[in-house]
């Protein structure tokens, strides 16, 4: 996302070299893309050991104050059910660390020794970067690696947060960068309340991202884009979002549910239904056999697989399936999903959201149910703009369809109220305005100086590597 904003667009334009580097950089179409004289493409290094792994899972549940965590309370039950002495030790331990920052702060430092991240000094001594800019504040582990590398050879660091629930979802931050940009001043409230950064090292930028939905409505004609994909013209057009297989194992189920109140006649108006997978079930280590869901496809039931690209990135998408992705949203009569995204999107393009917390025709264990969303933390503050339908069961989703069937604008003014939570405001600019601010903290006034003048005293330069300038 950072790559096919104009964030990249932007920096190239300004004459930065960029080094890419990343888990595909030699698949070919990843090489085409960014065949560019200022890139470098760089292939990610291998992190070995699965101790750091298994330390990364568990500290997601060790050191956030435990009064803040509300998502991770609602995955921690799920830990309760299938790895009960897991639960109380790790429950156990986060009363300790949650609450007591020194402890945190120690518990931090001491992995940092024990994991040293050495795989990215090479590439950064090599090229000689002034800003080392991840996605992730550590979440991901080659991001704390990255993070780290840079930090001990006096390189300044960023992260351009590209998710909006990593914050209260993920644990606390692993690798702290030196300088974090958010979406918008929840998210920078997030970051101080959540993870104890600090306040003047938060940069608000917007979410790039989000760019391509300023003045969607007017880029396209829906109704020729309609009958390019063969949908009648008369039809309401809803279109579900599915999400992650690994965190709603039965989604499939709740979809079933809304076919079946299309063919027994529960909305008032003809409808088609677009199922858009995710990602994350076509490719990659979540990936779950789509055939469930191909057999649901009807004349009125279309299901979508996203054209993901690479064998090693994670639901690498095509460019141009963002521009896609806006039309079939902005066509859409009502989009649906359990807990997505997709709501964001939803709301930049006005077209009504409907968030569906039933299970399907058979009950589930609670600490699985699609219900459960409703409570993360994240997730709880946008429901909170009432901008969405809440449908808890069958019944509650067939009226709320119903009722924006009778009134397409019903909410407008709730799903105006997620883009100004969410994102801040949707003018279009936040790539550049995040390009710009990149470009501030790469120009290293007062890092970069500081770094140079260090490096020019003897006395200074045992702290640094022979080559880091």
């Amino acid at each position: 996302m950072l790559l096919r904003s104009n964030i990249s667009e932007t920096l190239l334009n300004s004459g930065v070299r960029l080094v890419i580097c990343a888990p595909n950089a030699d698949e070919s179409y990843f090489r085409q893309e960014f065949d560019h004289p200022l890139i470098s493409l760089e292939k990610m290094p291998t992190i070995a050991g699965s101790w750091e792994n298994r330390l990364s899972n568990w500290r997601q549940y060790l050191l956030m104050n435990p009064a803040l965590g509300s998502t991770l309370n609602y995955k921690r039950e799920s830990l309760r059910r299938d790895h009960p002495w897991k639960h109380f030790a790790t429950r156990a331990a986060n009363l300790v660390l949650g609450n007591i920052p020194v402890l945190r702060k120690a518990f931090m430092a001491g992995e940092a020794k024990l994991f040293p991240a050495r795989e990215f000094d090479e590439v950064l001594k090599r090229h000689q970067p002034d800003l080392v800019v991840t996605g992730t504040p550590g979440f991901n582990l080659n991001d704390v690696h990255a993070l780290r590398s840079a930090q001990r050879l006096g390189i300044q660091t960023a992260t351009v947060m590209l998710s909006w629930d990593n914050l209260t979802s993920k644990g606390y931050m692993n690798g702290v960068p030196d300088h974090l940009l958010v979406w918008s001043s929840l998210m920078a409230d997030e970051a101080v309340a959540y993870h104890d950064f600090p306040r003047e090292r938060i940069h608000e930028t917007g979410a790039p991202q989000f760019d391509l939905y300023h003045q969607a409505k007017t880029s396209f004609s829906q109704t020729q884009w309609r009958r390019d994909h063969n949908i009648p013209d008369d039809a309401f057009l809803m279109v579900y979002g599915t999400i992650n297989p690994a965190i709603c194992t039965h989604e499939v189920e709740i979809v079933r549910t809304i076919i079946r109140q299309m063919e027994s006649g529960r909305y008032t108006k003809p409808t088609y239904l677009w199922i858009r997978l995710h990602p994350q079930m076509v490719k990659g280590s979540t990936s779950r056999p789509i055939e469930p869901f191909l057999a649901l496809r009807s004349e009125s039931v279309h299901v979508e697989i996203p054209p993901v690209q690479s064998e090693s990135l994670n639901w690498d998408l095509p460019k141009s399936d963002g521009e896609h992705l806006l039309r079939l949203l902005a066509t859409a009569n009502l989009v649906v999903t359990t807990s997505s995204t997709l709501s964001i999107d939803a709301a930049c393009v006005e077209t009504p959201i409907a968030n569906a917390f039933f299970d399907g025709s058979q009950p589930v264990d609670s600490t699985i149910s699609a219900g459960r969303f409703q409570h993360y933390t994240h997730y709880a503050k946008i429901l909170k703009t009432g901008g969405i339908a809440i449908a808890r069961t069958p019944e509650e989703f067939a009226a709320h369809v119903n009722r924006y069937i009778n009134d397409p604008v019903a909410d407008a003014a709730g799903r105006a109220a997620i883009i100004q939570q969410q994102l801040g405001c949707l003018d279009g600019q936040a790539g550049e305005h995040t390009a710009q601010k990149i470009l501030e903290l790469a120009g290293g006034k007062p890092g970069l100086a500081e770094r140079s003048n260090q490096a020019a005293r003897p006395e200074s330069r045992s702290n640094f590597e022979p080559t880091r300038l």
